[in-house]
């Protein structure tokens, strides 16, 4: 019966732990979003550059590291990178952000998709999408 409470617990803490990264990559695509047709009117302006940094130590003095400067710019190349919303919305549930920071900096759309179905299919690690990236999987 241990065992199985074990194993209860085990199992709940997981689908909480996913159902929690998915909402921060929904949450870090909606500010990258924002950010990314709001103030930089998706292009990337000079000013604009001055504005995410300023943001960036407001909300990371407000909300934490999570938010600094360098993470409002991986939500901003997240919402670059995967522009339709319903895509995200499919994969948020089976990749964690993790998964989509090493995705959104692979240039080529075609192998970001590649690599993301793969992740999604396979169930991969970031370790194991790192390792096949790395080989040149695609």
């Amino acid at each position: 019966m241990l065992a199985e409470l074990r194993e209860l617990i085990h199992s709940a803490r997981e689908q909480v732990a996913r159902a929690i990264d998915s909402g921060l990559a929904a949450l870090y695509w909606q500010v990258g979003s924002r950010v990314r047709t709001e103030i930089l009117r998706d292009q990337r302006a000079e000013y604009g550059v001055q504005i995410v940094s300023a943001v960036g130590r407001q909300l990371e003095l407000e909300f934490g590291r999570g938010f600094s400067e360098k993470s409002l710019r991986h939500m901003i190349r997240f919402a670059e990178a995967f522009p339709d919303p319903e895509i995200v919305s499919a994969l948020r549930r089976q990749l964690t952000w993790t998964h989509f920071k090493t995705l959104i900096y692979l240039d080529d759309p075609l192998k970001r998709d590649f690599y993301a179905e793969m992740c999604r299919v396979e169930r991969w690690s970031t370790r194991t999408l790192h390792k096949k990236i790395d080989s040149m999987l695609f």
